[in-house]
């Protein structure tokens, strides 16, 4: 009996043995179990099939916690085991990944109570719960992300409020890279050395370790994906397995890289050099987008130190260029010669007694302002010499003016705003440090006076204006000592803030009557008026505390 007995004990038990059967919702689309107090399977209802694919029978007898993941496996015994010990009321719910019958692993719930079966035994309650949990961990994925865009961006507002050279900036950036995204190494490459008349691209700034990737006993340690991007202004993306640049690839593998992005540093439209990284991995899209906004922040800032450099310099060299090439601005300055001759020739024959009409002195004259952050390129013109109509209809009938708009008009001047795809003019006389005094359009002729640091090599400029503009001359070179007691004012202004203060001032926003509105001048800007008004208030203010900041400190 007690052989008998001891034997019965370890067989598989009968499904007809449980006698609580009648109490389960057999065809329930939840898996139901019944387990003993040890957790030994008795039951499983025929959910079991389709939730875990094992035959409905399949784990009878066996022990519920062999198919527990491992890292999970303790935590849900440990729940279990809370609910065979309660005397008391307790539910326990816990989430789990269970073994599949094809060998993988799905994320269940299972609840348990604390009332045990008429015969001591204790059903669990069990549902997947895998979409649930892939879309918990796409959500903190997603949260991530967006705690990490802000952290870079937060990054890289410290890295310009708090740095003061270019040298410091790239040095902090290419730490960030490296210490908080997961690059291997960054370097910063800038396109000419500021020792003497040295062209050669220079590394100002490295971090981390590259694995020989640049191979610095060749050629100054500049690679050749940044000598891509220097040569290109374009970026440059190469994988280990990239069949478009083998050489790059192969030396990825080489190294035990798996990729290398170089992005060039770019501000509205003017290269200053180069960001380059490396990674072993594939990296996340935040890591990505870093790179380009760290690019962007050095850009930025090496604009604004040359121009700064140049202001504070204690002679600076003037330089005059004349061009009478093809431009929508000295199409419009003929235009409007032409049209003014006519008019003279009209109005004064017979009073002119056959003398030549001398068209340089009667041609209007036509003073441009650029503004730097619009779509496409915005001019304002104002003269004094055109009524506004007149102005706005022969830039209307250029190719490459979009919109001419009428800005505003009175007794002594008018201003209208042109959008066109014609190129940049400080674009194409910027990137050395320079600050554009004056753009001035007569007689089919543009007019340059453009100030440069005393050491900016001057031949190189006009060498590059030519590339663009072949019939472009330098008209005059003179150097002028800068008056220290008065700085310039405008050095810390930010380019919209510029723009803005620079509209206001040509449309007259601050005549008094006012001859231009906040809407007038924003529409000029492609902005609203809030946000005009907006990026004016922060320019008077930064003018203002420069100002008054300098006045306190003279005696």
């Amino acid at each position: 009996m007690d052989s008998d007995e001891g034997s019965s004990s370890q067989t598989t038990p009968e499904l007809e043995d449980v006698s609580s059967l009648d109490r389960l919702p057999l065809h329930s689309t939840d898996l139901l179990t019944l387990l003993d107090p040890s957790g030994v399977v008795l039951y499983e209802s025929p959910s079991i099939e389709r939730l875990y694919g094992y035959d409905q029978e399949e784990l009878v007898g066996e022990q519920v916690a062999e198919y527990f993941h491992p890292e999970d496996r303790d935590r849900v015994v440990e729940a279990f085991a809370a609910i065979v010990s309660e005397d008391g009321q307790h539910v326990e719910t816990v989430e789990y990944r269970h073994l599949m019958a094809d060998g993988s692993y799905r994320w269940i719930e299972s609840v348990g109570s604390s009332d045990p079966t008429p015969d001591g035994n204790y059903v669990i309650n069990s549902r997947d719960i895998s979409e649930r949990k892939q879309r918990e961990r796409a959500l903190q994925q997603t949260r991530e992300q967006v705690q990490s865009e802000r952290d870079g961006k937060e990054a890289i507002r410290q890295l310009l409020l708090q740095t003061s050279t270019d040298t410091e900036i790239a040095a902090s950036v290419c730490r960030l890279l490296v210490d908080d995204y997961g690059y291997e190494a960054a370097w910063v490459v800038r396109k000419q050395g500021t020792q003497g008349d040295d062209p050669h691209p220079v590394v100002i700034a490295d971090h981390g370790s590259d694995w020989g990737f640049r191979r610095p006993d060749e050629d100054g340690s500049i690679d050749a994906a940044t000598r891509r991007t220097l040569t290109t202004d374009d970026p440059v993306t190469v994988t280990m397995d990239a069949d478009e640049e083998p050489e790059i690839g192969a030396q990825l593998e080489q190294c035990g890289l798996t990729s290398v992005r170089s992005v060039p540093l770019d501000h509205e439209g003017l290269s200053y050099g180069a960001l380059t990284v490396v990674r072993t991995d594939a990296g996340s899209p935040v890591a990505g987008q870093l790179v380009d906004e760290v690019a962007a922040a050095l850009a930025f800032k090496q604009r604004i130190h040359r121009q700064q450099e140049a202001l504070a310099s204690e002679t600076v060299t003037e330089l005059t260029l004349r061009y009478s090439g093809e431009h929508v601005l000295t199409a419009l300055s003929r235009a409007l010669a032409a049209q003014e001759y006519d008019d003279t020739d009209g109005d004064s024959a017979g009073e002119n007694n056959g003398d030549e009409i001398d068209a340089e002195d009667d041609s209007p004259e036509v003073v441009v302002e650029e503004l730097q952050g619009s779509d496409g390129v915005t001019f304002l013109l104002k003269t004094a010499d055109v009524d506004a109509e007149t102005l706005r209809a022969t830039a209307t009938g250029l190719p490459s003016v979009r919109t001419a708009t009428v800005v505003t008009e009175s007794e002594t001047r008018t201003v209208v705003s042109i959008r066109t795809d014609a190129g940049s003019i400080r674009e194409l006389v910027g990137g050395h440090g320079e600050v554009l005094r004056s753009i001035t359009a007569r007689d089919g002729r543009l007019e340059l006076i453009v100030e440069f640091p005393r050491r900016t090599d001057l031949g190189a400029i006009v060498d590059a204006v030519q590339d663009h503009w072949p019939e472009a001359t330098m008209h005059a070179c003179t150097e002028r000592t800068v008056d220290d007691d008065h700085p310039s004012a405008f050095s810390g202004l930010t380019i919209k803030q510029e723009d803005a203060l620079r509209a206001a001032s040509l449309a007259g926003f601050f005549e008094r009557p006012q001859e231009a509105s906040a809407e007038d001048v924003a529409a000029t800007l492609g902005s609203s008026a809030s946000t005009f008004l907006h990026h004016l208030r922060n320019a008077e203010r930064a003018v203002f505390e420069d100002v008054f900041s300098h006045d306190g400190r003279l005696d």
